[in-house]
């Protein structure tokens, strides 16, 4: 594994680990955030470590689906787990009249977790 994809993974828990803390403190839509950057860090270093270097978000997405979801090579559900995480990642940081609550922003942290812990899965058979 490259510097640059343990780097992306580091990067990765510890948005994970600032999202739990903001739960904690009642910060839920900042959560959300911090979440979805754990999932979007995460699937930059799968990509990386095929020699895939994209940037944008949506390029993230498309990639990770494209590459890994869509051949099989991770379950599809994982795709869809980042897909919903930007959406509800751009509903707490760009939507003014709606409002993301600590259940939903629980249930992210815990498909973050699954969604980081299946990237260092495939990255560890590598």
């Amino acid at each position: 594994m490259t510097e640059e994809i343990s780097k992306y993974l580091e990067k990765a828990d510890h948005a994970l680990k600032v999202a739990e803390k903001l739960i904690e403190d009642g910060f839920a839509p900042d959560a959300a955030s911090k979440i979805y950057y754990a999932m979007f860090y995460a699937a930059q270093a799968l990509l990386k470590c095929e020699g895939i270097d994209v940037v944008k978000h949506s390029a993230v997405e498309s990639a990770f689906g494209y590459y890994f979801a869509k051949p099989g090579r991770i379950d599809p559900k994982y795709h869809r787990i980042l897909i919903d995480a930007r959406k509800v990642r751009e509903i707490a940081d760009y939507d003014i009249l709606e409002e993301i609550i600590e259940p939903v922003a629980t249930l992210k942290v815990e498909a973050g977790r699954e969604f980081l812990n299946e990237i260092k899965r495939l990255l560890q058979e590598k």
